[in-house]
């Protein structure tokens, strides 16, 4: 099967197989990929019928990712489904509704505590809620946990079916049946609602800021909702004029931008495309910030619902002694600011001093060379007159 030849490559060895081990292996794997296909197809298939929102719009290769992949979204997952088996669950696993003794147990504890209780896993398994146990065990914990479910949910009350699609008669149905379901759907509607709140006699038909707006407006003029004064006609009119001029201007402006710009007809396919991207996009956000919530009442509410600290006047002398600090950093500043001034005015009168005193020698050089060829061309003509003068006493 392997040959003695291996190969160091990083951190990771690779060897080489030999064609028969090779096709075995490539065979192995093509059994193990289209097994996860299906094992994929079937848990997105039940989920999609239960209606989960996290596998909404989501490709079935995601859907083993958030089963199999430890971390929050895994954990919503199986609360959906519990919540799903039965809505008291919801109570109990939700942080929101559950009682003060119950939040003190993590979630995990909580999904643990379900699941051996509907004899899906052992009592102590929490790797098993966790998700990082075998695969193998994981697919089974799932698969019976999703038969539980949509059993649960075949078996519902066919009564409560009628309340999802009121007033559409479709095939399956006849007329008189439709016509039962749309009278107690009325029946939940009314047993539901206050009565009061469905026969209103009077609509509000602004909205609640316009509303708002307006009732400033009266209380600013001294008016009151019981008297109010009649409206005046020429002001309304005027008003009119100018949201008919607003309207055409704009009108005008969305004329010039559809001659300016041309918009081309966008393909069915790109835009499908594009919208299951953002579906998952928005559902990965949606996951976020649910996790985020859990991860806040779970970690992070206890310490935000802590009593602040007491503050005392110490931070007055702290600020004191700051201010004093910083008055005399300045004056070091400025102290270091003049020696390093005197510094310079005494190197300045260095260097002149230097300076004139080798310009005055060279000066007093220059002098004595001078005078010293003067004397020389004085002793030469001494010298010169007085050979003179002997030669003339000679003859």
């Amino acid at each position: 099967m392997w040959s003695d030849t291996h190969r160091h490559s990083g951190k990771y060895l690779y060897l080489e197989l030999s064609p028969p081990a090779k096709q075995a292996n490539m065979a192995d794997v093509s059994k193990h990929s289209k097994k996860n296909e299906k094992l994929s197809y079937s848990f997105k298939d039940r989920l999609d019928k239960l209606g989960c929102p996290y596998t909404e719009g989501v490709d079935e290769s995601w859907v083993l990712e958030l089963i199999f992949k430890p971390g929050e979204p895994r954990i919503r997952l199986l609360q959906w489904l519990f919540a799903k088996f039965d809505s008291k669950l919801n109570e109990l696993l939700d942080p929101e509704h559950a009682p003060i003794e119950s939040k003190m147990d993590s979630r995990i504890q909580r999904l643990l505590y379900v699941s051996s209780t509907l004899g899906l896993c052992r009592y102590d398994d929490v790797d098993l809620i966790r998700g990082v146990t075998a695969s193998s065990k994981q697919t089974a914990f799932m698969d019976q946990l999703l038969d539980l479910v949509c059993i649960t949910d075949i078996s519902e009350d066919p009564r409560e079916k009628i309340f999802q699609s009121p007033g559409l008669v479709c095939e399956s149905s006849g007329l008189q049946d439709q016509f039962t379901s749309d009278c107690n759907y009325i029946d939940q509607l009314v047993l539901e609602e206050k009565m009061s709140t469905l026969f209103k006699s009077s609509v509000n038909l602004l909205p609640p800021d316009i509303n708002k707006n307006i009732e400033t407006k009266m209380v600013e003029k001294g008016l009151s909702k019981e008297k109010l004064p009649s409206p005046d006609i020429q002001k309304l009119i005027e008003q009119a004029n100018i949201v008919s001029n607003t309207l055409d201007k704009q009108t005008l402006t969305l004329q010039e931008l559809s001659e300016k710009f041309t918009y081309s007809e966008c393909d069915p396919s790109f835009v499908s495309t594009t919208s299951r991207t953002m579906q998952v996009v928005l559902s990965e956000l949606s996951q976020l910030v649910v996790s985020f919530s859990y991860c806040y009442e779970n970690e992070m509410r206890v310490w935000c619902n802590k009593t602040p600290p007491v503050l005392t006047d110490l931070g007055i002398a702290f600020k004191r002694v700051y201010n004093v600090l910083k008055i005399f950093v300045e004056y070091l500043t400025s102290l270091e600011g003049i020696r390093q001034s005197y510094s310079n005015l005494g190197q300045n009168v260095t260097n002149k001093s230097k300076t004139n005193f080798v310009h005055t020698s060279q000066l007093a050089l220059e002098n004595f060379h001078e005078c010293v060829n003067i004397l020389d061309e004085s002793i030469q003509r001494q010298d010169i007159a007085s050979t003179s003068m002997a030669s003339y006493l000679t003859a």
